[in-house]
């Protein structure tokens, strides 16, 4: 796998309109296999690439949502699973339609509740939820092929590229991928997962960042096509919170737009 190691200079932090929507979408709520999810489906556009978005551990969020619907803006058919839906409920923590899907606040609280979730995830059975949700983008018209993930949410989408033969897939700061704290990382280190990828996977880092540190950061680069942005810390691309770095999220989306539009050819 060839290792690219980009740093973006160094810029301002501030808002940017994420843009970026140029197609019609219609969203909603399905059930697959008992494990509710969010669409965000484009419009006239026939046999889409289908990409699988994996969250934070804040679950199936608004700011979640938003980056799905801007991937369907830009013809993609795009579906959230709720990869929380064997412990959420039954944890008290829910939110979406009729109070079936995990969404937690991006605040201490919710960063709290949701590290106790994440605990309870098995790699084994987020990657069938992620198999079916796939499924799912396939009967609807899509070709599943493609997966864009955030923090947890990128770890879910390394696991994946290395195992479900996804054409392309971009991880955002992707958390414990070089060891096997965390149940969803084991018995192998999720890298090792990762770096068997059969299509084009690709690791944005913040090289700020305080939960990957610099020698995980370096671990990862020698596995995997990775790009680190100067300046930016961990969630540089959540616009909704303090950690957001415009520049780097601007740079994010473009390599974002890049590889999933590379995986319809």
């Amino acid at each position: 796998m060839a290792v690219i190691a980009l740093v973006i200079g160094r810029g301002r932090q501030g808002v940017v309109s994420l843009g970026g929507m140029n197609g019609r979408i219609t969203t909603g709520w399905v059930d697959i296999a008992g494990m509710t999810a969010y669409t965000a489906l484009p419009v006239g556009v026939r046999r889409p690439v289908g990409v699988l978005v994996a969250g934070e551990i804040f679950g199936v969020s608004g700011y979640v949502r938003r980056m799905a619907d801007r991937l369907a803006g830009l013809g993609h058919a795009v579906v959230v699973p709720d990869f929380n839906h064997r412990h959420g409920l039954r944890a008290g923590v829910t939110g979406g339609p009729k109070g079936r899907v995990v969404e937690l606040p991006a605040d201490a609280a919710g960063r709290e509740r949701g590290l106790e979730l994440a605990w309870l995830l098995r790699r084994e059975q987020v990657l069938s939820d992620a198999g079916a949700a796939l499924e799912h983008l396939r009967q609807v018209g899509a070709d599943p092929a493609a997966a864009v993930g955030f923090s947890l949410g990128g770890h879910v989408v390394c696991s994946v590229a290395g195992e479900l033969g996804l054409r392309a897939a971009v991880a955002l700061y992707p958390g414990w991928l070089t060891g096997t704290q965390l149940p969803l990382s084991r018995p192998v280190p999720t890298l090792e997962l990762a770096a068997r990828a059969a299509g084009r996977l690709v690791v944005l880092l913040g090289a700020d960042d305080p939960i990957i540190d610099a020698g995980q950061q370096r671990a990862i680069a020698e596995r995997l096509e990775t790009v680190v942005f100067a300046g930016a810390g961990h969630g540089f691309a959540a616009d909704e919170r303090d950690s957001f770095h415009a520049d780097s999220a601007r740079e994010a989306w473009k390599l974002i737009e890049e590889v999933l539009g590379r995986a319809g050819e």
